[in-house]
């Protein structure tokens, strides 16, 4: 065997061994993504048109640890915006044909002990976002969520002539997502 022959068997070997390290470090590394919401509920309103209550976070996630290629960890603030979709039952996104016409009274969230904080007054629409510059008439403030607390939402809507109320209690929650880090990096 010659000396240039061992020397390309040697740097084979190097690049294979580096590329299965590499292989090794990105399918064990990961990130974990941890955010604050109250849980989603969905109104049944009638049997074409149901109320979907839910939040998400009131800003981007803040990086609190990172190594690179083998960790990193986000969290979101503690604290949501709510967002209020009538929409057809069965379906997920997009507009509702079911709807001819639609007042939103009163939409108002309160926690315990305090005054209820109104977010919609005689809107128009079936679609709402807090925090979204299209949909508020004036800034309201993100709503503080942390794990043990709940919130009581309050609706009173005319959709179509018919008048449809409700309230409940969302608890706060904590989901933390965790999946390869390869995932961070592709976005």
């Amino acid at each position: 065997m010659s000396l240039v022959q061992i020397q390309s068997q040697n740097r084979d070997f190097l690049i294979r061994l580096f590329l299965l390290t590499l292989l090794a470090v990105s399918m064990t590394s990961c990130a974990r993504f941890a955010k604050f919401g109250y849980a989603k509920h969905v109104f049944a309103l009638d049997e074409e048109n149901e109320l979907v209550i839910s939040t998400f976070p009131s800003w981007f996630p803040e990086t609190q640890v990172h190594i690179p290629f083998i960790f990193k960890s986000s969290k979101a603030p503690q604290s949501v915006y709510f967002q209020f979709h009538v929409r057809a039952t069965g379906t997920v996104a997009g507009p509702n044909p079911n709807i001819e016409s639609i007042l939103v009274r009163n939409f108002s969230y309160e926690f315990p002990g305090q005054k209820p904080v109104v977010l919609i007054k005689d809107y128009t629409e079936g679609f709402w976002q807090q925090g979204r510059q299209a949909y508020d008439s004036e800034q309201l403030e993100p709503v503080p969520c942390y794990e043990g607390w709940h919130v009581l939402v309050k609706y009173d809507l005319v959709l179509n002539g018919k008048v449809f109320q409700g309230e409940q209690e969302l608890p706060a929650q904590k989901n933390i997502h965790t999946y390869p880090l390869i995932y961070d990096a592709l976005r």
